[in-house]
């Protein structure tokens, strides 16, 4: 289980997020991208992803994963952070960081954890 201080603790960790509210919900953005949006139930996130990933995770975890109603063009997914393992999430909320941010500070991120220069 993750709880929405941990979320927010780890998304806001990453380079460059900052917390902005969106449609009356707490968002995670880099340069005003969004990433990854708090729901009012407070054990649901919505996050970005990849269509593949979407597709893999809904199929094989209905309880954990779907795919928001209304978004069938954009790459965003459910994830039931009660459900989820603490692991899987940080995994997918840093994928989701990285589809957002720039390559460099993607690459500086990543050349940072190679050298354990983070505390993530």
């Amino acid at each position: 289980m993750v709880t929405i201080d941990e979320v927010r603790s780890l998304a806001l960790s990453f380079p460059e997020t900052e917390e902005f509210e969106h449609w009356g919900k707490p968002s995670f953005r880099v340069r005003n991208k969004i990433f990854a949006v708090i729901q009012p139930d407070e054990v649901s996130l919505v996050i970005k992803t990849t269509i593949d990933d979407r597709l893999a995770y809904t199929a094989m975890a209905p309880e954990v994963f779907r795919m928001p109603d209304s978004f069938n063009n954009l790459t965003f997914m459910i994830v039931r952070i009660d459900r989820v393992k603490p692991d899987e999430f940080r995994d997918l909320l840093m994928l989701a960081w990285r589809l957002v941010s720039p390559k460099k500070v993607v690459k500086a991120y990543a050349e940072s954890e190679k050298t354990g220069d983070n505390d993530i």
